[in-house]
């Protein structure tokens, strides 16, 4: 028997988070790509396709469908999801900042890059700051300790996954200062940072983003 009994939701809400963003088409290139853009500079789609063993023409095709996608002058990839461009969401990794598009992204970046890593925000609502610390396989520090995140996912959302999904991804400073947005999201959830984790590490195992 299990010593928490949340496993089984745990498990069957990260099954079907994995399920929706399994049918997010090129979600196989996310990891390639994060990996890339964490080492601190802008990624050529050439760069990337080479990574992932995809023909260019598909991941060019790809970036350039999603709304949100960064890009430098030059026509590089300068973040997906983990960006060189400031966001509200300030993430560190080997004395390298960069930024990340939502909260959640932090969690299972971490898993990806398989390194430390610290997470800075500030609760929209009540102006507090947020800071997480992480290793690939847990929580290691948060502040506040009841700091939680929101979410918003849907297979309807995918189209324009930063505007849709990705800005409604926030830190929070407690269960409390999220329930207006709560209330403002019926299709949305708040979860505390460690229960998201692991479910983040369970959608990570599910679509198998551990190889390279």
């Amino acid at each position: 028997m299990s010593d928490h009994p949340d496993d089984t939701r745990v498990r069957t809400d990260a099954a079907t988070d994995a399920g929706i963003m399994a049918s997010f088409e090129g979600a196989e290139l996310f990891p390639h790509l994060v990996r890339l853009i964490a080492r601190g500079k802008p990624v050529s789609v050439e760069e990337l396709a080479a990574a992932a063993g995809w023909p260019a023409r598909d991941v060019e095709r790809l970036a350039r469908s999603q709304p949100g996608t960064d890009w430098d002058e030059e026509g590089h990839l300068v973040g997906v999801g983990l960006t060189l461009r400031p966001t509200a969401h300030r993430f560190t990794v080997q004395g390298r900042t960069l930024y990340t598009w939502c909260a959640a992204d932090t969690l299972i970046f971490t898993m990806i890059l398989g390194q430390r890593t610290t997470a800075e925000s500030t609760c929209p609502a009540t102006g507090a700051a947020v800071r997480i610390e992480l290793s690939p396989d847990s929580v290691i520090s948060a502040s506040p300790g009841s700091a939680v995140i929101s979410q918003r996912l849907g297979t309807d959302l995918m189209s324009d996954l930063r505007a849709q999904v990705c800005d409604h991804g926030l830190f929070f400073a407690s269960p409390a200062a999220a329930s207006e947005w709560a209330a403002e999201h019926p299709d949305g959830e708040v979860l505390g940072v460690s229960d998201a984790f692991d479910r983040y590490r369970t959608v990570y195992e599910e679509l198998n983003w551990r190889g390279g």
